[in-house]
């Protein structure tokens, strides 16, 4: 037999352990795995000479539809980082709110996209009851909310209706994923400063205290299991939302977490001094709580590790120079995620296998799309990521192919990248520069 694609002497890296040998891919799906003499011939062979073999790297979290990013930029971008499915969550320029909405944003991506794709529905108020079971008959993997304010684009949902909407969801079996911050909290702190006349970096920190984010991933939490919804607590920057998560479970709450690289590199410090080029919310916290949160996900508590990437332009960014609550929430992070985690495994902070677990197999599991995607196994989607975990990056804004053109980790010394991607048995990604066409990637849809 001669299959299409063989990747031979490699380290593949599951949740479950590393072992040598190599993958060969026919017709798009893997359809062996095994040590590299017994693996078929192919008529593409590519010799990784020991270099560690990731399932496709997924992000589940990603905004590339925020201007200048647009849905072929963003997922280049997805490419260059070395992931091989995005999952992309609404914004206010296509919210997803309804059928008709996500229908567009599914042929625009289908037409544009390096990589593969997923959708998620966004909720927001005044749509009728069935609308979120209407959506997730298209295949969609996932329900934004927002318990604060998401902007005048984005109707907000009160806590009633929150509760109502989990219910509709735990009917059909789907899942929730919850931007958790107390409203009331949020609110409040920005009048206050405002009557002040505070305009500096240091409001976001004090707009968003931790108090506020505790108190509201508690209290959904307590939602989650009042409606039996499944929920998804997202970019999650505390240990206490980790655990009450955790503990949450043991009582048989289906809820899990999220966090980003953000939250165990960046700091209140970095907001503070650099202002709305860390601006992002929630923010980051104390470089003690980055330390408990890495240790949180080395012990497994964490389930998944996704960029929240929004690449707003530097002209936006720049307004919060003046003043802070001027500029918007979000910063660009596909290119530089995986060699910042790389980074934390070459300095023993995270194990492979923990990797594997949180940037492939959870996220495939969690919305839906396992084993399709997120796995070694005969019939999956021949996705993989190949890693240089030598190789040493000092990451720069003039490097990235993010269209927004700039990054918060400007001057960081890195180590560990991707050289080379693979989605279903297609190059994307090979020897560091990115190698696929728009349209190359597909819609992935759940496998139930």
């Amino acid at each position: 037999m001669t299959v299409d694609l063989v990747v031979k002497n490699g380290k593949l890296v599951s949740s479950s352990g590393i072992i040598e040998g190599g993958v060969a891919i026919n017709n798009g799906v893997i359809v062996a795995i095994g040590k590299t003499p017994h693996l078929p011939k192919g008529d593409r062979v590519i010799d990784v000479g020991g270099k560690v073999v990731l399932p496709g790297l997924i992000d589940g979290h990603s905004h590339t539809t925020l201007p200048p990013e647009d849905s072929a930029s963003g997922t280049r971008a997805a490419a260059k980082g070395g992931f091989t499915s995005i999952l992309e969550m609404p914004g206010t320029q296509i919210g997803g709110f309804n059928p008709t909405e996500v229908e567009q944003k599914r042929d625009m991506y289908e037409a544009t996209a390096h990589v593969d794709f997923c959708i998620h529905a966004g909720c927001a108020s005044g749509y009728p009851e069935g609308n979120l079971t209407e959506i997730w008959k298209l295949g969609t993997t996932g329900v934004k909310f927002f318990v604060s304010s998401a902007g005048p684009s984005w109707p907000q949902t009160f806590d009633g209706e929150i509760i109502d909407r989990f219910r509709e969801i735990a009917g059909f079996g789907g899942l929730a994923l919850i931007h958790a911050e107390n409203d009331k909290i949020l609110r409040d702190n920005q009048r206050k400063l405002e009557e002040e006349g505070r305009k500096d970096f240091a409001t976001q920190l004090e707009i968003r205290p931790p108090i506020a984010e505790a108190e509201c991933g508690e209290r959904i939490i307590r939602y989650l299991e009042a409606t039996g919804c499944r929920g998804l607590i997202v970019h999650t920057s505390l240990p206490e939302t980790v655990m009450n998560a955790r503990n949450a479970r043991l009582r048989g709450v289906k809820v899990g977490v999220e966090t980003c690289p953000q939250y165990l590199y960046l700091s209140e410090d970095d907001v503070r001094e650099r202002g709305p080029w860390a601006k992002f919310a929630p923010p980051p916290r104390s470089k003690e709580t980055s330390a408990r949160l890495w240790t949180l996900l080395e012990a497994g508590l964490i389930d998944t590790i996704a960029t929240d990437h929004a690449p707003y332009s530097r002209e936006s960014k720049e307004a919060g120079l003046e003043d802070m609550m001027a500029a918007p929430n979000g910063i660009p992070g596909l290119e530089t995620f995986l060699p910042l985690l790389l980074t934390g495994v070459n300095e023993g902070r995270l194990s492979l296998e923990r990797l594997a677990a949180t940037t492939s197999e959870n996220p495939a599991r969690i919305y839906g799309i396992y084993p399709r995607k997120g796995s070694f196994l005969v019939g999956s989607d021949g996705d993989l990521t190949i890693i240089d975990l030598k190789k040493r990056w000092t990451i720069r804004s003039e490097d990235l192919v993010t269209a927004c053109g700039w990054t918060p980790y400007e001057g960081y010394e890195t180590q560990g990248v991707a050289t080379d991607a693979i989605v279903r048995g297609e190059m994307v990604l090979e020897d560091g520069e990115v190698v696929s066409r728009e349209g190359q990637g597909t819609f992935i849809t759940r496998s139930g």
